[in-house]
């Protein structure tokens, strides 16, 4: 007899509501809530344990966190670990808001296991001293593209290759994302050179499929602050990073556009900046050869990112 299904247990968020809700009057209801929901999703939903993952670890804290518990100061704990816990944190809460999005609106056609059991549940880099969990990326991105333009989408595991996500719109526009992210602990020494030459590198090595009417969108993951007062410089530069390397060469079998993301924290007692910032970067975009459904999908992935069309 199949496996009865727990049904997700909270109202969908509204259309257009791009940021976690930290709408509770404590921090414990907070943790306990997404607790919950990430708990629902992998062994209500998808059937599966946490075992021995990074994931697990976390929702082992949360699970064992006492609301009248004293907590050290900020500033008490070491910079490198505070750091590791506030990207650990964030991490866990968009995972939470993007099944909240995904299962509340019932927007998912296919959620594959091997996905979750690989990604989700596996780690960001089995090597490192720091690891977090896999995959919460590609599960963000896929909330928000809902979240602009509604529509179903389908998440791929091994047996897909080229993309993770397969997003049909409200409207029957298809966009097809693939999703990489550099893992935590690897990018702390990263410089901007090298995280342009890793973009380049992911460019040249995608092969998402061709599908005739599909807007082809590859995402390139970073957890580095980019300081609100630099994102403009920051923009500029890899614009001229990747116009320098793309000029004169065919592009028509790479991405239409490259979407850069970096998700950064400042670990200052003060609370520093946190910031979510997207670089998007047209690469093999015609848009007078578009129909109306592929230009319509491309403005919606502008809204998903927050950018205001008027």
């Amino acid at each position: 007899m199949p496996r009865r299904k727990v049904p997700f247990p909270y109202p969908a968020l509204s259309r257009g509501e791009f940021h976690p809700r930290r709408d509770l009057d404590h921090w414990h209801a907070l943790v306990q809530r997404d607790a919950r929901i990430v708990r629902w999703f992998i062994e209500g939903e998808m059937g599966l344990d946490f075992g021995d993952s990074p994931l697990g670890e976390f929702i082992g804290a949360y699970d064992q966190a006492d609301p009248n518990m004293v907590v050290p100061s900020f500033e008490s704990i070491p910079l490198e670990q505070r750091r590791y816990l506030l990207h650990g944190s964030a991490q866990f809460e968009r995972l939470a808001w993007a099944i909240w999005v995904l299962y509340g609106s019932d927007a998912v056609e296919q959620m594959d296991g091997s996905f979750v059991r690989r990604e989700v549940l596996g780690s960001d880099n089995p090597q490192a001293d720091r690891k977090l969990p896999g995959g919460i990326g590609t599960l963000h991105i896929a909330a928000r593209l809902v979240q602009a333009g509604g529509g179903r989408v389908s998440v791929f595991g091994n047996k897909v290759e080229g993309h993770d996500i397969r997003w049909v719109t409200g409207d029957a526009g298809v966009v097809l994302v693939e999703r990489k992210d550099r893992a935590y602990e690897a990018g702390l020494t990263d410089t901007p050179e090298k995280r342009a030459r890793r973009i380049i590198e992911e460019i040249n090595g995608s092969y998402i499929p061709d599908e005739p009417g599909a807007l082809r969108v590859l995402v390139v993951g970073f957890q580095h602050l980019v300081l609100s007062a630099d994102t403009e410089q920051t923009d500029k530069y890899y614009q001229r990073a990747i116009e320098e390397e793309f000029k004169g060469v065919p592009v028509a079998d790479l991405p239409h556009v490259v979407l850069i993301e970096h998700l950064g924290l400042e670990a200052e007692p003060s609370g520093g900046e946190r910031n979510n910032f997207f670089s998007p970067q047209p690469i093999n975009l015609k848009l007078d050869q578009m129909d109306d459904k592929t230009e319509r999908a491309l403005r919606l992935l502008a809204l998903a990112l927050g950018a205001d069309l008027g």
